[in-house]
């Protein structure tokens, strides 16, 4: 059971060689230079861009692409990935943790955001 994590009740994960992991930060208000991953699907983006971040560069890679895709991202670079309900961006923001990136968290949905 190589794969095998353990989840303990303060939230942190052990991994296989039990190692205690982090877990990913859930973020409201991107800082200045954060780059936002939008996993949603093409047309989910088309009908409501991210458009509310005007100091943030936005990227669309839908989640289906990101495995693909993240050989290509800087693993120094401050990325916050989001999707409509969370369920997605907290999937590839543990996807991005485990392949070596350091600075990963989760735009979570706000209600004073117009796009969102």
């Amino acid at each position: 059971m190589s794969g095998l994590e353990f989840t303990l009740k303060n939230h942190m994960t052990l991994d296989k060689d039990l190692t205690p992991k982090k877990d990913i930060m859930h973020i409201t208000s991107p800082r200045r230079g954060d780059v936002i991953i939008d996993v949603r699907h093409p047309s989910e983006i088309e009908d409501m861009p991210l458009d509310c971040y005007p100091d943030n560069k936005v990227i669309c890679i839908p989640f289906f692409n990101l495995p693909e895709k993240a050989r290509n991202l800087d693993r120094e670079t401050s990325y916050l990935v989001f999707c409509g309900k969370g369920i997605m961006s907290r999937l590839h923001a543990n996807l991005l943790r485990d392949r070596g990136f350091l600075h990963i968290g989760i735009l979570k949905y706000t209600e004073n955001k117009k796009a969102l």
